[in-house]
């Protein structure tokens, strides 16, 4: 029997459904729970969910024809539909949401393994950084059976797809988790029910939707308060209401990470040296500490490493051991990447960006690029600012200006256009744009940096690769 098996008494009980089609007798339930039909595989449920940029209803079809065990929806199927899984022997279960089915059923799944040991992260920037960093960490414990999330599927539709990868192999998860609106966190958390707690960070992200940063912190919060009562919160030292992220987390342990003295895992960022980038951290509890050399660089990188050690002190694991997975890590795509191409040195961090994330990365570039003669900022926009828009741009762009004086900033998108033309600089509408009228001009031997949030899309501007 596979790790993800639902009787079909399971699928009606776990998502309160009732069978319009009834399934097939000459199977006893479904061997996978899947809402893409492009990576279904014969046997599984298929969940049509109705989402704001598709509906997973128009996929019945396809779905039915790739092998579907059974369909999951929320509407009538029509003649057609019904036709199709009739002829195919494909049972179909209506639900009142095909979203709340899909997450309760990811929930029952983790529920299987409720010994595992989780850990959930979430925080305003450095999310799936440290998650890499930890699952890389916890890999030198568990080599090759350490489950994680996926690039960044943190959302509602991401947290449910990652839990129903868990099978028996696993031997601990980590599963990182995103809020945009107030009360996201707590759904999300649900699901996954985490032992353990990490806060990477706590800025100015999304105050569109949470005011300010105690609105952020009361938001990411919620995982240390719904995570078990005999886990460890881990939370940033430094952090904007701290104060708020321990009344979460009470009763349970807390172990502080950062660059302070204070923190009970300390990191000291070496900066750039022969092989890589000098990292040192220090346990505050028996003195414990290693220097290592790894490829990973800047000072808020150094803090997410931090989280991670944190995070393999938990699980017994000695600094040493924490350093060589910290040396194994590898960052995903648009995260720090460096290329070269057409003659010129590229920094993409284009992934996303809020005003701290942008400060970090910017200071990390001047960091590894004073020696070049031109040095090339494109900034995009930072989006979900809220009433903050305005002068966190601003705000930004002046810090920009008095950090590196001698490089050349170009701006690009709305949000970035008012304070743009406040100081002088360059700037243009879009990505599109700003590709038509800058590409092939930059120098030969020219340094450019790429970073804004992910609607920008300003990792189109980066040149094929050659």
């Amino acid at each position: 029997m596979s790790d993800l098996f639902f009787s079909w008494q399971d699928l009606a009980r776990i998502t309160e459904g009732t069978w319009l089609l009834p399934p097939s007798s000459l199977r006893t339930g479904v061997n996978a729970v899947q809402d893409n039909s492009r990576e279904l595989r014969p046997g599984a449920l298929f969940v049509a969910i109705a989402g704001e940029l598709t509906d997973g209803h128009r996929y019945i079809l396809p779905a039915v024809q790739a092998g579907a065990a059974a369909l999951c929806v929320q509407r009538d199927l029509t003649a057609e539909e019904r036709s199709a899984a009739e002829a195919a022997g494909c049972g179909c279960l209506r639900v009142a949401d095909g979203l709340a089915a899909f997450q309760a059923l990811a929930r029952a799944h983790r529920l299987k393994f409720s010994a595992l040991p989780v850990l959930g992260i979430t925080g305003s920037c450095g999310k799936t950084s440290t998650k890499e960093l930890c699952a890389a960490v916890l890999a030198q414990r568990w080599p090759g059976r350490v489950l994680k999330t996926i690039a960044n599927t943190n959302n509602h539709f991401g947290v449910p797809r990652n839990l129903l990868r868990i099978t028996r192999e696993t031997a601990a998860a980590v599963i990182e988790m995103g809020s945009n609106h107030p009360g996201e966190i707590v759904t999300l958390a649900k699901m996954a029910m985490p032992q353990h707690g990490l806060i990477c960070s706590i800025g100015a992200a999304h105050l569109e939707f949470f005011r300010d940063l105690r609105g952020v912190a009361e938001e990411k919060g919620d995982l240390l308060a719904m995570s078990a009562l005999d886990g460890v919160a881990i939370i940033p030292v430094e952090a904007e209401g701290i104060d708020i992220l321990r009344a979460h987390a009470a009763p349970r342990r807390i172990i502080t990470f950062g660059a302070a003295a204070e923190a009970d895992m300390r990191c000291e960022y070496l900066g750039q040296r022969k092989g890589g980038y000098g990292l040192a951290l220090t346990r505050r509890d028996n003195g414990e500490r290693v220097e290592l050399t790894w490829q990973i660089g800047g000072e808020h990188q150094a803090r997410n490493a931090a989280g991670a050690a944190a995070v393999g002190m938990i699980y017994g694991l000695s600094l040493a051991e924490v350093a060589r997975g910290l040396q194994q890590c590898v960052l995903p795509d648009n995260r720090m990447a460096e290329c070269e191409r057409q003659g010129i040195h590229w920094v993409n961090d284009a992934y996303n960006a809020g005003p701290d994330s942008m400060r970090a990365s910017i200071t990390w570039f001047a960091e590894i690029s004073r020696q070049v003669t031109t040095r090339i900022l494109l900034l995009g926009d930072m989006l979900e600012l809220g009433d903050h828009c305005e002068a966190a741009h601003r705000d930004l762009l002046r810090w920009v200006r008095e950090k590196m004086p001698d490089a050349r900033v170009i701006t690009v998108g709305p949000h970035m256009a008012a304070a743009a033309a406040t100081l002088g600089l360059e700037h243009y509408p879009d990505t599109a744009m700003a590709k038509a009228a800058l590409a092939g001009h930059f120098p030969k031997g020219s340094w450019v940096f790429l970073k804004a949030s992910h609607g920008i899309h300003l990792e189109k501007f980066l040149p094929d690769g050659e």
